[in-house]
Order: C-alpha cells, then structure tokens, then sequence
C-alpha cells in the first residue's frame, strides 16, 4: 500500500500538521505501508492561471513551469491520498488550496452524472491508471479553538471534493487546541505523548481497515484539555 501525505502548512516541517502526518505515516509504515510526507513550503507552486491550457492545449500538461509535476508525481500508483492542513479562516491554508487548484491539470474536464443526478467530472485517475480507482482521501488538520465545530466548512469542502474526484473521505482527525502540540510544557508532555500514541493508532487502523474505528475516533476527538481552561491560557499569552 502507497500512502502520500501533503503538508500545506508553511511552517513545513516546524509545524504542527507535521507533527501529526509523521505520527500517522509512522503507524502506517508499521503495517507495512509505503508512505511520503510532502512539504509543499519546501517547492514552488504557483498560482493556476485558469487558462484550461492543460485541457483544451495540452492534455494534462501545465502550462506554468515549477514544482507541481514533481510533487503530483507521487501519484502514481497511490492508494491513500493524506491532505493535512492547519485551519486557515475555518477552511484549507492557502498553500494547499493553490496545490489543489493545480491539480486540475491532472483531470478532466469531461462531465457524467453521479448516482444521485449531479453533475461531476469523470474519473480521470481509472482512466490514466489502468482502470485503479482513484486514491482514498484522509483529511488531517488542526486549529485554534477547542471545539470540533471549528471544522465544518473544511469537512464539506473535502467530502464535495473527494466526490468530483471520485473517491470518498475515509478518515477525518481534527485536532482542536492545535497551538498545545507545539508547546514545550513539561506538564502538557504525557498528554501529548498519549495522543502522538492515538495519531499511530489511527495510521495502523487506516492501513489494516480503510478507517479509523469508533474507539480510537472517539479518543482523538477528546480535548487535550477543558476547553474554558484553554481558552484563558491562550487569552492570557
């Protein structure tokens, strides 16, 4: 099994969506899995123009020179696709949304109609990848308040994504109170190290299963600490 995680943090590897994509990939090599921690701050990704050269020109060949061919080169053959985000004005940061945006010159623009009557483009990766289905989807961010809420328009926009894309989000690890992974606070540090356990818990569960099981979601979901207590802490930094 291939499993691709990209980090659309701009932290990079400083940041606390790393932090958490190596825990999971690290509980996924345990099973065996093949797995790749792509750090989009670390390459040139432009903006996409919107001129459809890659549709209309040259069939999924961009038009802007960069980054973008080799990190989408992990593609390949991939089996579990991991997007992990730290939550920009409820949604993607901006580094993954424009990594996104350019993945449009990897699909097609041909449309069908899904089961239940909408229109969606076709499943470009079946067609390029000798009839594999395109790559499930788990989504892992992290943000500043302490209630899962904060995730909402994030979740809608993955699920509606992951349809156009013909595939289906598989997991979701939303991690409130991100700020406290990435302090140094020795009175955090079993709290911390308890749940770097439960993020392995779920990369094995994800290889073995296709998903993260009732047990171990309920567990991640759980704030590291009360949420009023965290919200005096952050106000009197």
């Amino acid at each position: 099994m291939k499993i691709v995680a990209y980090n659309g943090s701009p932290k990079g590897k400083n940041s606390v969506t790393h932090l958490m994509l190596e825990e999971v990939l690290k509980g996924a090599r345990e099973k065996g899995a093949e797995t790749v921690n792509y750090t989009l701050s670390e390459k040139n990704i432009k903006h996409c123009k919107g001129c459809f050269h890659c549709w209309f020109v040259e069939k999924n060949k961009c038009i802007l020179n960069d980054d973008m061919e080799e990190a989408m080169s992990h593609f390949e053959d991939l089996d579990i696709l991991i997007l992990g985000t730290p939550l920009y004005f409820d949604n993607v940061s901006g580094m993954l949304k424009v990594f996104l945006d350019r993945c449009i010159a990897y699909g097609s623009y041909f449309i069908e109609k899904d089961e239940h009557g909408e229109s969606k483009h076709i499943d470009a990766y079946k067609e390029k990848h000798n009839g594999k289905p395109a790559p499930k989807i788990v989504i892992i961010s992290n943000g500043g308040f302490g209630e899962k809420s904060q995730f909402q328009a994030l979740e809608f926009m993955m699920n509606r994504m992951a349809r156009n894309m013909s595939s289906e989000v598989i997991a979701k690890i939303f991690r409130g109170q991100g700020p406290l992974l990435g302090m140094k606070d020795e009175k955090l540090r079993p709290i911390i190290d308890d749940y770097r356990k439960l993020l392995q818990q779920a990369g094995r569960e994800i290889v073995m299963d296709k998903c993260i099981s009732i047990e171990t979601q309920e567990k991640l979901d759980i704030p590291l600490i009360p949420v009023d207590i965290y919200n005096q802490q952050i106000n009197n930094r």
